[in-house]
């Protein structure tokens, strides 16, 4: 299977780049001493991919070109609007572990800005954002908005625009006109979450948590919508959606940063107990892979090794020739750990990817928490 990521970002001369990749990868494959059949037909698998960039006219939107590709015919292709670096591999099964990190990395987001008076909806998902119109129609008057008084106007204060505002009875009426705006815009949300399913709530309001919207807003939403808050940012409906998108996806890195240490902490915490459901480093993880413990995978998003794998059974060892359970010849890998993310997905256990530095952990590069100690 060869594997492709090819970063196709303008201005970059990603096609000559993709013929860098293909010289160096046949040097290798020759160097190593792949047997000459096998490798005539990766050849032509690498012929096609080449044939196949060298005549695309037009890649609107995407920042990733992604093949996977064999000699028998499969193809598969994916443009994805997310950068990467390019990589080729040639491998007994697909390299999927650039995917497994986006997927991971960008969770898909509903971005909620409201203020007193309107409210618009945002879906988010790997770096783009999606305004969904039509939403929100709001039966709160024109003249009302946050603060004191800031922004009244018109007859229906009095002779002037500040005339009664403090008055008990106009307060209520008020915050009656905002609360039912608010309760109508979070039933809205959790519409949207019943519809495109998003696993994150952000939400963008006046002065943020501050503010006097959000604990407004707060209050009414359902606890679905609650349970997924993963921020809250300065931001009112009329600002351009450049800007808002740069602070959601501000408020989005910031969560998942929060919850990597948290991960990080309690990885390193339970690792540290001899009874403890946690383990570290590559050598500890494999043989609790094998035997079904893992719960969730957790690799350091550089971290390799060599490997191999049992082309047969996918039987996993970092220094082996043969497989125990077949007998048959280990193939080599350059990135043992893509093999151990995918049996954790074929095991169906987590797997999270870190991409800051936390010593203690990078230094081993991998680690799992585990369902149960043998």
């Amino acid at each position: 299977m060869v594997s492709l990521y090819l970063n196709v970002t303008p201005p970059r001369p990603f096609k000559s780049e993709l013929h860098s990749l293909i010289h160096e990868k046949r040097a290798r494959l020759a160097a190593s001493g792949v047997e000459k059949g096998l490798r005539r037909n990766i050849d032509e698998v690498l012929d096609r991919i080449r044939a196949h960039v060298d005549g695309l006219r037009t890649l609107e939107g995407a920042r990733l070109l992604v093949l996977f590709a064999t000699p028998d015919g499969f193809w598969q292709g994916y443009r994805l609007p997310v950068a990467l670096p390019s990589r080729l591999y040639v491998e007994p099964d697909p390299y999927i572990r650039p995917l497994t990190a986006l997927l991971e990395e960008f969770d898909r987001y509903c971005v909620l800005v409201v203020d007193a008076r309107e409210a618009r909806l945002f879906t988010m998902y790997l770096g783009e954002i999606e305004e969904h119109l039509g939403f929100f129609e709001s039966d709160t008057p024109s003249w009302i908005s946050e603060g004191d008084g800031r922004a009244a106007r018109g007859p229906a204060l009095g002779v002037g625009p500040w005339a009664g505002w403090r008055e008990p009875k106009i307060q209520r009426h008020i915050q009656d006109h905002v609360h039912r705006h608010l309760k109508q815009v979070s039933d809205r949300t959790f519409q949207a979450f019943k519809r495109f399913s998003f696993d994150r709530l952000i939400v963008g309001a006046p002065e943020g948590r501050e503010g006097k919207i959000y604990p407004m807003l707060k209050r009414h939403l359902h606890s679905y919508l609650q349970g997924r808050l993963a921020g809250v940012f300065p931001g009112e409906p009329d600002m351009p959606e450049h800007e808002l998108k740069k602070r959601a996806l501000e408020a989005a890195q910031a969560h998942e940063r929060a919850e990597e240490e948290r991960l990080i902490a309690r990885l390193l915490e339970e690792s540290q107990h001899r009874d403890g459901l946690g383990v570290l480093g590559i050598e500890r993880v494999l043989p609790a892979l094998m035997l079904g413990q893992v719960h969730t995978l957790v690799v350091d998003h550089s971290f390799r090794t060599p490997g191999r794998v049992c082309p047969a059974d996918h039987y996993l060892s970092l220094s082996e020739d043969r497989c125990p359970l077949c007998g048959g010849k280990l193939a080599p890998v350059e990135d043992f750990v893509d093999e151990v993310v995918e049996e954790a997905i074929a095991q169906g256990a987590e797997v999270e990817h870190v991409f800051t530095e936390h010593p203690e952990f990078s230094a081993q590069g991998s680690g799992a928490l585990l369902r149960f100690r043998v």
